[in-house]
């Protein structure tokens, strides 16, 4: 017995196909979160209130080292770092004071920590200029509040020069009396540093100057109302896709065939729609639809009987619930409306549930208490000539009935195999007990059945670990749920007697086209035929 070489390797994806999976699997959560972000993202712009934003420029001019203004408390010349000589000045105009007389003059809520915050002093790029912002709720509030700080902090470095300069013109006008008047005459120096200070004492700033005031402001500053939207847009989505993914990582099932491809590269059989909603479960081949019963005839074609004998065919799943057992009865009832002599034997004996659904009350102890033969035991479905059945009754230990079964499972086979055209054994989940590991080796094909939306992710790999480490490859996939195609030829119906598997050796083909055209031809009531005339002995109406 030989299977199919496994592929080596899941087929090959991109690093963006899980986001993609996610994104489909849950639109809705996506799309939700992104609106939710959006919305959050408005109020808050709506409900924040505006700023506005006005600047004044104050001129620095730096003085050198040396000359009339030295010992005062001045801003001087760096030529080691010009930028040093900047950040000192904008050091100077950062002023408590200043801050403390805008506050008192602006009154009302401004306190000195709230002028504080609301004032930024920065040196303005290589320029020798100092900007002084200020931010409020209006426009001309804000351009007040700079100008404001602009003149006090001007107006706090003029006071401290001017006393400075004060005390250091008097020491000089003293000092200048004890000279003579030829030495008076001749000092330079001394006249041109009394004209220094005494402009100095009367209130000029040799440092600073308001270059500009600041003005009002037409509006507030800050991002746009709609890049903020924009933005929170783009939060939102990718949010929501990290939410996505969130899910798909904590549900363990899969979520469609891609995925099951992904986890178990194998062909796929054939794809079985879902049940319409309301309908019965299938017991028999009447309650079966068109469109399931064209899925189980396209798995018949690609597991046909040889000539040498019954084909054994294993269902198993890696998952409970995943639609195996119904398969391996589905399939039966197909291959028995094709009169195919079928023998399904039960072999998930932990839940066995097929002799209820067929109506054969069979069990497999009575294979043992006795001497008779598997022909003896089986048991004829009580809703399709055909198909025998052989299963057990529940039980609460169902350990030593599955060792005897396991043991004489290749006499059971050997037997069903001579008796039938076909064995259906339906086995346990592989992917929660290893059950179906024993028929494994016995069968000719094994069909695993997967049900996308319901197979656990984790149970499929396990699943194909026990088997790739027994050295068995399933024939293929049996994809339960999932659409095989569009409904053109959904309505047409089937009959057995033009199953090519219901000629008997030896029918010439002109018999099935007398056949095709008996069910054309209207009967004496005009009324047409439901079944040909030909139809050959032994076969099922």
């Amino acid at each position: 017995m030989s299977y199919p070489s496994s592929p080596s390797s899941a087929p090959e994806q991109g690093a963006h196909v899980p986001y993609v999976r996610a994104v489909r699997a849950h639109p809705i959560l996506v799309v939700a979160v992104a609106i939710v972000a959006v919305i959050a993202a408005g109020v808050w712009q709506k409900s924040r209130s505006a700023k506005y934003e006005a600047t004044a420029q104050v001129l620095v001019t730096p003085l050198p080292n040396a000359g009339p203004y030295v010992g005062l408390p001045v801003v001087t010349e760096s030529s080691a770092d010009p930028s040093r000589t900047m950040q000192t000045a904008t050091s100077v105009l950062e002023s408590p004071a200043a801050t403390l007389a805008t506050a008192h003059q602006l009154g009302g809520k401004w306190t000195k920590k709230s002028v504080g915050e609301a004032v930024s002093v920065q040196p303005r790029g290589e320029a020798n200029v100092v900007s002084i912002t200020g931010k409020a709720g209006s426009g001309a509030q804000a351009a007040s509040l700079a100008n404001l700080y602009a003149r006090n902090a001007l107006a706090a470095h003029v006071t401290l020069l001017s006393g400075e300069a004060a005390v250091q013109l008097k020491q000089l006008q003293e000092r200048q009396k004890t000279l003579s008047a030829a030495e008076a005459a001749s000092s330079s120096q001394i006249s041109e540093r009394l004209v220094a200070l005494s402009a100095v004492a009367a209130g000029h700033d040799p440092n600073f100057s308001l270059l500009q005031v600041a003005i009002v402001p037409t509006s507030a500053s800050g991002s746009s109302t709609k890049l903020i939207l924009v933005l929170a847009l783009l939060a939102g989505l990718l949010i929501g896709v990290a939410a996505a993914m969130t899910i798909e990582y904590l549900n363990r099932r899969v979520r469609d065939e891609d995925e099951v491809l992904s986890l178990y590269p194998l062909p796929v059989l054939a794809r079985v729609p879902p049940l319409p909603r309301g309908a019965l479960e299938v017991t028999s081949p009447e309650l079966m639809p068109p469109r399931i019963r064209e899925a189980f005839r396209t798995l018949q074609v690609q597991l046909a009987s040889s000539e040498e004998g019954a084909r054994a065919i294993m269902f198993t799943s890696p998952s409970p619930r995943d639609g195996k057992t119904s398969s391996a009865v589905d399939f039966a009832l197909v291959l028995a409306t094709a009169n195919r002599r079928v023998i399904l034997l039960d072999f998930d004996l932990r839940k066995p549930d097929i002799a209820d659904r067929l109506g054969a009350h069979t069990d497999y102890l009575d294979f043992f208490r006795s001497s008779a033969g598997l022909d003896e035991v089986l048991e004829q479905s009580s809703t399709t000539p055909g198909l025998r059945v052989l299963s057990a009754r529940p039980q609460g230990d169902a350990t030593p009935l599955l060792e005897a079964v396991s043991r004489r499972l290749p006499d059971l086979l050997r037997e069903a195999r001579e008796l039938a055209d076909y064995v259906i054994v339906d086995t346990p989940p592989l992917g929660q007990v290893s059950d179906a590991l024993r028929a494994a080796t016995m069968v000719d094909d094994i069909v695993l059945v997967a049900r996308p939306g319901n197979t656990d992710r984790v149970e499929l790999a396990h699943t194909r670990e026990l088997l790739d480490r027994m050295g068995h490859t399933p024939t293929g996939l049996l994809l339960v749920g999932v659409s095989g195609g569009g409904d053109d030829y959904a309505g047409y119906g089937y009959d057995a007697s033009l199953d090519p598997g219901a000629w008997s050796e030896g029918d010439p083909a002109e018999t099935v086209l007398d056949q095709a055209e008996d069910l054309k031809r209207p009967d004496g009531d005009g009324k047409p035929l439901t079944g040909s005339g030909r139809r050959r002995s032994g076969q099922r109406s």
